[in-house]
């Protein structure tokens, strides 16, 4: 095996190591008890570091900077602000609005912004960023990461289909203006308008994994 193909391989390696951690706590771990939360992000967060000093990745390839927050959020906007549109329409009509109040809101978009942010490191990050050499494609790429995103997500039907392509866009938007915060508050207003605007019984109120079979009432 000659040094690029064995590159490839350990990247993949990597991604697949991610994915393992991420799907273990999410099935095993976290249904257990909320007290690993913590040592879960340090091990991931540690796990993440030491891949970005191997690979020798700036703040800059993260998307973690602040010169082009304006340019990289205006495209997001303009991406998702139709499908966002259509989702709050869809909820009016099917009188799923009923908690969209101010204060509900305002506190969704400050208490989700970490996690979008949490969310957005995964897939640009770590996902995104490692299987740039394992599938350069720019087209095959996206699907695949969008794949994984999603894959994230399960069970929860709408979840899973809204995250493929919510994921796929994501990372078209990240290759093109690169900025990890704009992306994150674009990823914040998608779930609060989700959540807020469509009526539970389609949302299973983003519950995923054990958490989602318990929300739908199967066990």
């Amino acid at each position: 095996m000659d040094e690029r193909a064995r590159g490839i391989l350990i990247e993949a390696i990597e991604v697949a190591l991610a994915m393992a951690f991420l799907l273990a706590y999410i099935w095993f771990v976290e249904p257990r008890s909320q007290a690993y939360q913590m040592p879960g992000l340090v091990l991931f967060f540690t796990f993440t570091f030491l891949l970005h000093r191997r690979h020798g990745d700036t703040a800059a390839d993260l998307g973690m900077r602040l010169d082009n927050f304006g340019p990289a959020l205006g495209e997001a906007l303009f991406v998702f602000a139709p499908a966002l549109l259509l989702a709050f329409a869809a909820g009016l009509h099917l009188e799923g609005g009923g908690r969209l109040d101010a204060r509900h809101i305002a506190l969704s978009l400050l208490g989700g912004y970490p996690w979008a942010l949490f969310q957005q490191y995964g897939l640009q990050c770590v996902i995104g960023r490692r299987l740039l050499g394992v599938v350069p494609h720019p087209i095959g790429h996206d699907v695949v990461c969008a794949v994984l995103f999603a894959a994230l997500h399960l069970p929860n039907p709408l979840l899973t289909v809204v995250t493929f392509g919510a994921a796929y866009c994501f990372r078209a938007l990240f290759r093109r203006c690169p900025n990890l915060f704009a992306l994150a508050v674009v990823h914040t207003v998608a779930s609060t308008v989700l959540y807020h605007a469509l009526p539970p019984v389609m949302t299973h109120l983003m519950r995923v994994g054990p958490g989602y079979f318990k929300e739908a009432g199967l066990f």
